[in-house]
């Protein structure tokens, strides 16, 4: 007997309906979440790298102290020429739960990702996957070793981020699709905008949008596209505020500007080079350097990349009637990596592994597509793709502790590609940080070789020459690098640093001053211009510094502490007072007090010395009221009372001196010789 027309391709749709357990779907869930912290767990030990991450842990004052205005600050103004308000307000939080300890800031990240696999699982359940697959794209997504970048570097906070709003707006749009409702669209518009505040790349979630109805449908449906226009208005809008108020944007100012066809040639490579590396992801690295033209590896990449962008295109053309599935998870990939190429983004290399965190998804899709379509091999290739997971988790694992530290980031870099002149002076500003001035200068010294049209390389090792204490050398490097860039502000800064250093404090007031005209945000050369005044005796200049400091960096404890001994100076004691509690609130430890009751003491003994013994007691008691657990304090006050000839006034103060100090000599003598003086 004959089966009916067309029986073969009902039963072939019926086994691709995914299952309704719901038990199912919780195992797998739970396996992606384990096998994901797994792989990842090791970056709650990790510290913060010097790539970015200084920026927005240490040099962004609205995370520190949130306030209502520091929240307008979020909303209103780019970090690092970049829009990510809600990215900040995570970094807020994290300054509130855990004063931004790397470790806690590496949770939050590893937390974002794991949530983002989940809701991988979930759309692709909603897109009609079946359980196994949809489990196994979200395996692939989680444990990737292009993830790896993203999850366990603080600043990839962007990408864990957006992608988190992005995928639930995805969850909530697929739910109207089946539904109808239309609350999951508002919802899903909602998730949107918080994805655009995080980071403008949730722009192409429009397109995604269609290649979903595409998956769905198993057609394109122009009515569909109705729906699509709050996200395109929404896309435009943020796309704008994304290139506003940059002026003019270029990936590295001190290199030859790229060319239109540079830019196209520079986006085909990386399109291909992006696919290479999802299907192979090995020798990873932090920084791909353009190849320079003509050389094998430029022709390679230019190959590889026509190569993948025709296959891509012709697969969609071809895809898009007999496998609509195959022709969406294309488009979602394409849509997806498109606005950071090179035609569109302001890149300083060539592809950047974090790009991929969600157009990976795609190519994914599309394997499981091609999957579907010879159901008789179902479970061998499922199998198979099961085994690469496994493969990818331990690619992961052991790609994962190069992100432990700046020097293992750095050092990595280098081994691979030793022409990398800006990972020599990341690698050198580690070095700088913990105190190595020799390893540092060598260090910077290869940067400068490699490329000394940038003055980076000029200006860290005039760093390295100060902390070395060589002033004069320190000075002609320092040149280099002002004559490569005269507006280059942390130059001026190091400038007047070297002109304090030698007690040229005018030369270097006016140095800080001039820093501060291109970056009027610079903490560290409004403390350290308060510093020069301090040095110069003008007190008051250096509290105004001080506090302008403190006004950009509100936890800055060293200039609370000597704002208030330059009040101390002052004998404005109130005003000392306040500084003294602002310092030590945001550093326990802080020596404001005993500095500043030292001064006082300091400016007592002299005063006693000069016989204005009143001024003197007047100046201890102050000092008695700064730090009342002082033992000199009280000696100093028993001695003018013998002064006065107040024996018994003057024995209750040394008997309070030795009670904070029983070892105290001077109070000792003084008890024992006083002993039968009435």
């Amino acid at each position: 007997m004959k089966k009916p027309k067309g029986t073969e391709q009902v039963v072939q749709k019926t086994k691709t309906i995914e299952p309704k357990s719901s038990n199912i779907a919780w195992i797998w869930m739970l396996a992606i979440l384990v096998l994901t912290f797994i792989v990842y767990q090791s970056v709650t030990s990790f510290d913060s790298t010097n790539w970015d991450d200084k920026a927005y842990l240490k040099e962004t004052p609205m995370v520190v102290d949130l306030t209502l205005n520091k929240t307008k600050q979020i909303f209103t103004e780019k970090v690092l020429k970049s829009y990510n308000p809600i990215v900040l307000l995570t970094f807020a939080f994290d300054y509130k739960m855990s004063k931004l300890s790397p470790g806690w800031c590496h949770g939050v990240n590893l937390f974002f990702h794991l949530m983002n696999a989940v809701l991988v699982f979930m759309c692709m359940r909603k897109l009609r996957f079946k359980t196994e697959h949809a489990g196994l794209i979200a395996i692939l997504f989680s444990v990737h070793p292009l993830a790896s970048e993203a999850v366990t570097w603080i600043a990839g906070r962007k990408d864990v981020v957006y992608l988190f709003f992005f995928l639930l707006s995805w969850k909530f749009y697929l739910d109207f699709f089946t539904s109808s409702k239309k609350m999951f669209l508002g919802i899903s518009i909602l998730f949107f905008i918080l994805a655009l505040l995080s980071k403008v790349q949730a722009i192409t979630l429009p397109f995604v949008l269609i290649a979903s109805d595409l998956m769905l449908d198993k057609k394109f449906d122009q009515k569909k596209l109705f729906n699509k226009i709050p996200y395109v208005l929404l896309a435009i809008l943020f796309g704008v505020i994304a290139i506003s108020g940059d002026g003019e944007l270029v990936a590295d100012k001190y290199s030859v500007p790229l060319t239109f066809i540079d830019k196209l040639v520079y986006s085909v490579m990386a399109f291909g080079l992006y696919i290479y590396k999802i299907v192979f992801p090995f020798n990873q690295i932090a920084i791909y350097q353009f190849p320079k033209p003509g050389s094998s590896e430029y022709i390679t990449d230019l190959v590889i990349g026509v190569a993948s962008l025709a296959l891509v295109f012709v697969g969609f053309i071809l895809a898009i009637k007999k496998n609509p599935r195959l022709a969406a998870g294309l488009l979602l990939f394409s849509v997806s990596i498109f606005p950071v190429l090179h035609l569109v983004a302001v890149n300083s290399a060539l592809i950047y592994e974090r790009f991929v965190y969600l157009a990976d998804i795609g190519i994914f899709i599309a394997v499981f597509a091609l999957i579907e379509k010879i159901p008789a091999h179902d479970k061998k290739l499922t199998y198979l793709i099961g085994g690469i997971c496994l493969v990818f988790s331990g690619l992961t694992f052991a790609r994962i502790p190069v992100w432990e530290n700046s020097l293992s980031l750095w050092t990595d870099v280098v081994t691979k590609d030793p022409t990398s002149a800006d990972a020599f002076t990341n690698r050198g500003q580690y070095f700088e940080s913990i105190g190595d001035h020799e390893k540092a200068f060598q260090d910077f010294s290869q940067s400068i070789k490699l490329n000394p049209n940038k003055p980076d390389g000029y200006h860290n090792r005039a760093v390295s020459y100060f902390n070395m204490k060589d002033l004069n050398n320190a000075l002609i490097d320092n040149q280099h690098a002002l004559d490569i860039d005269p507006r280059f502000s942390s130059a001026i800064v190091n400038r007047a640093a070297i002109f304090f250093n030698l007690e040229k404090n005018d030369s270097a007031i006016f140095y800080y001053k001039k820093a501060l005209e291109i970056n009027p945000r610079n903490a560290k050369a409004y403390y350290e211009c308060a510093a020069s005044y301090y040095k110069m005796n003008d007190f008051n200049s250096a509290v105004v510094y001080f506090k302008k400091a403190t006004e950009v960096l509100k936890d800055y404890s060293d200039a609370y502490t000597y704002m208030a001994l330059s009040y101390a100076k002052m004998n404005m004691i109130n005003e000392a007072q306040f500084a003294i509690n602002a310092s030590e609130k945001y550093a326990p430890n802080s020596a404001a007090r005993s500095m500043v009751c030292s001064e006082l003491l300091k400016q007592g003994n002299k005063a006693y010395a000069d016989g204005g013994a009143d001024k003197a007691m007047e100046l201890y008691n102050l000092a008695s009221q700064i730090m009342p657990a002082n033992p000199e304090v009280y000696y100093n006050i028993g001695g003018i009372y013998l002064m006065k000839g107040n024996l018994t006034l003057a024995k209750e103060n040394w008997q309070k001196t030795l009670s904070l100090d029983p070892n105290h000599v001077q109070a000792k003598d003084w008890m024992i010789k006083t002993a039968t003086a009435k």
